[in-house]
């Protein structure tokens, strides 16, 4: 059978021939001008879904750093703050001991001196009331008005409040930045702050919303690779405890246990290595759990990733209680009393706390109070007493809890403006008084200044994992939407070539006619 392809088939096939070429070429065209592979749901439909995400997940990483910038801004001006406020102390005690020390001191030179601890004074209330950006630094969240004023009998007052400002600088991280007057200049607070190490082991069971000091931790996936040279990931957002990651892992070819000192997870390679654990792609979880590293021998050793310490924390759960057990005594020394605690029946913090505040009642002592923070146990007066705590001989308990050294009254202007007082007045009892609660006022200042140092390096250190973080989200974004130019290029040129024959081949055909086929 004789089929007849007619003048208006061939007209049409040369046409959609002629137009796909030209699309095509169109196509490679854009892909040139834009240097994307997917410009349109119709490129790819998956793909524009993913680039969406990376261009999300770079956007917060973008609010991160400049949430970071203007952290910095606040916490490097604290710093300098700080130091300059330590100078002020320090320049207040040697006036104090210059007063109190020399025999020649008569009541113009301790006038004088008066004089000089009044300008300590306005020069502190300059340096406390300091602002960024129209933002008082130390008046909680009461940022604009001026946190430390003069009453109308000249006395400092303190008028912002107690709370803590935080940002948050990456995907699971908050950080506190300011630093409330009433932190750093408490009127009539004392405090004797802990320096014992009293978080509690992990345990199978440890909530993995508990760990880390009570930041909780990432919920996702991990990737490793072990001695088989394989990357696998691990799904572990399902787990509530420690013991499900162990368990997790353990599934996935690892063997994964809490470590022996009970602070972190170990992670080892049956295979014997070499072991590596990263996060996946723009997530924090291995982060988070303390197991992000590498290892040529196949164990990999977490971070510390205990929870903070409760009240209810049993003290043979606690890993620097080892060999303290049982405890004993505490010798504290207050208002000229020395005080014999008895902690001995303490199975839990709880207990101590128990004990302490019953002992110090049953004395008729002004009242002391425990208070945890952080890892550590502080005691607390607001009454502003002053007191010490101690070992009894031969009996290390108030070491072993963290709780040996002085708690003084930390209040900067009260005692500046009692010290121009009793200067005034020739009060050499006065004087001495100032200088050791000056010294407790500086101590408590040195210890801000290690806290805003500290942040100082966390803004560094996560300002580094999120540049990271914009590389590997920036590399995965361009696999999946960037054209390789050279390919493009050279298929953009066969297109055009393609794109011009078809035109010269059409417009040959098209003038064939009846006495040209003849």
């Amino acid at each position: 059978m004789v089929m007849r392809v007619t003048e208006g088939q061939i007209s049409h096939m040369i046409l959609l021939g002629t137009q796909n070429n030209l699309g095509r070429m169109a196509r490679l065209q854009e892909m040139t001008a834009t240097g994307h592979r997917v410009n349109s749901f119709a490129d790819d439909a998956r793909g524009v879904g993913l680039i969406r995400h990376y261009e999300s997940l770079l956007h917060q990483n973008e609010q991160y750093r400049s949430n970071i910038n203007r952290a910095r801004t606040i916490v490097d001006q604290t710093d300098t703050a700080m130091q300059d406020l330590l100078e002020v102390i320090r320049d207040a005690s040697q006036i104090a001991r210059r007063e109190v020390s020399g025999a020649s001191n008569t009541w113009q030179t301790r006038a004088i001196a008066a004089s000089e601890i009044e300008g300590i004074i306005s020069e502190a209330m300059s340096l406390m009331n300091q602002s960024v950006e129209g933002n008082s630094l130390f008046s909680g969240y009461r940022t604009d008005i001026q946190p430390f004023v003069r009453t109308a009998t000249g006395q400092v007052q303190y008028q912002g409040d107690s709370n803590n400002m935080t940002v948050r600088i990456g995907p699971s991280t908050e950080l506190q930045i300011n630093i409330p007057g009433t932190e750093l200049l408490g009127s009539d607070r004392s405090i004797l702050a802990g320096f014992g190490d009293l978080a509690p082991r992990l345990a199978a069971s440890t909530a993995l919303s508990e760990i880390t000091h009570g930041n909780g931790w990432t919920m996702g996936s991990i990737m490793f690779t072990d001695s088989t040279g394989i990357e696998k990931s691990v799904d572990l957002s399902g787990s509530g405890t420690i013991g499900d990651i162990i368990n997790l892992l353990n599934a996935a070819g690892l063997n994964a246990s809490i470590g022996s000192g009970g602070t972190s997870l170990t992670i080892t390679d049956p295979g014997g290595g070499p072991l590596t654990i990263r996060d996946s792609d723009g997530g924090s979880t291995a982060a988070s759990l303390g197991i992000v590293g590498s290892s040529t021998s196949g164990l990999i050793s977490g971070t510390d990733i205990r929870t903070a310490p409760q009240w209810s924390t049993n003290l043979a759960n606690i890993e620097s209680m080892v060999g303290a057990m049982p405890l004993g005594q505490i010798h504290l020394t207050m208002n000229q009393t020395d005080l014999t605690i008895d902690l001995s029946g303490s199975a839990s913090l709880d207990d101590i706390r128990t004990a302490f505040e019953t002992a110090i009642t049953g004395a008729g002592l002004p009242p002391l109070t425990m208070e945890l923070d952080g890892a550590s146990m502080n005691i607390i007066s607001m009454t502003g007493e002053t007191w010490s705590i101690s070992n009894e001989p031969g009996d290390a308990t108030a070491h072993n809890l963290g709780l040996v050294g002085t708690g003084r009254p930390a209040r900067l202007f009260g005692t500046l403006e009692a010290l121009a007082a009793a200067l005034r007045s020739g009060d050499v009892d006065g004087i001495r008084d100032a200088i050791g609660e000056l010294e407790g006022i500086e101590q408590q200042v040195l210890e801000i200044e290690i806290e805003v140092g500290s942040r100082q390096n966390m803004l560094e250190w996560m300002e580094g994992r999120l540049m990271d973080r914009d590389y590997s989200l920036s590399t995965n974004l361009s696999r999946v939407r960037d054209s390789d130019m050279i390919e493009i290029a050279s298929e953009l040129t066969q297109a055009e070539s393609a794109y011009q024959a078809s035109l010269l081949v059409s417009s040959r055909l098209l003038q064939t006619n009846l006495f040209q086929y003849l």
